[in-house]
């Protein structure tokens, strides 16, 4: 598959992924009328099958602009890109702000990773509430849930925390876990999959991550 990144994180997402840029930046997306560097690209132009729109410092600027405005915006200039992908993934910070609401009035899906600590755990019931009230906006969003990410089995606390998390939030929960790994952390830095290093760590965690891939994919119907 074709696959479209737009990263409206902190940009880590486009630090690992730079050799993907296309040299469109995230906050173009909030202009109004498609940005000259989004009209001057073709749809789906490009090398590789994966391509990215890139994080960059005026996102911050977006607490200036009007929800409803953002809103539209957001979706009229991903819906330019749209024919020349068969998906697109939007990586957004976890806090309440306009590039989560834009994502999830844009998206098909959703899913959380939440990491097996107090701050995060805590943190579940507000993001459900903020998935609802998206869905009042956005009737298509489906929640593909909730994926304890990041954990470390050898952490008798998280250990205890997935095992809460897992009584309290059964049926939310995705039917799997990603581990806390050193491989992941490696990968990332040389901007490569995880299992393409030669580590036993590397490879349990490719299988996470492949996984993962494949029950998103699947739940979104969109598996090849």
């Amino acid at each position: 598959m074709r696959v479209l990144i737009v990263d409206l994180d902190t940009g880590n997402l486009s630090k690992t992924l730079a050799d993907s840029a296309i040299g469109i930046a995230s906050s173009e997306l909030f202009s109004e009328g498609p940005p000259a560097s989004l009209a001057a690209k073709p749809a789906g132009q490009g090398g590789g099958a994966l391509e990215l729109i890139s994080a960059d410092a005026l996102l911050a600027n977006l607490v200036y602009l009007s929800l409803e405005a953002a809103l539209s915006r957001f979706v009229a200039n991903l819906e330019a890109l749209s024919p020349g992908y068969d998906l697109c993934v939007i990586d957004t910070a976890p806090g309440l702000g306009i590039a989560l609401a834009a994502a999830l009035h844009a998206a098909d899906a959703v899913i959380s990773p939440v990491e097996m600590e107090d701050y995060s755990i805590e943190g579940i019931k507000f993001m459900m509430r903020t998935i609802l009230n998206a869905r009042s906006r956005n009737p298509k969003l489906s929640f593909l849930g909730i994926l304890p990410s990041r954990v470390d089995r050898r952490n008798p606390r998280q250990v205890g925390h997935l095992a809460q998390v897992q009584h309290a939030h059964e049926a939310l929960l995705v039917p799997f876990v990603i581990g806390l790994r050193s491989s992941v952390a490696e990968a990332l830095a040389q901007g490569v999959p995880v299992w393409t290093l030669r580590k036993t760590s590397a490879r349990a965690a490719g299988a996470e991550m492949r996984a993962l891939g494949s029950y998103v994919v699947t739940k979104m119907g969109v598996a090849q």
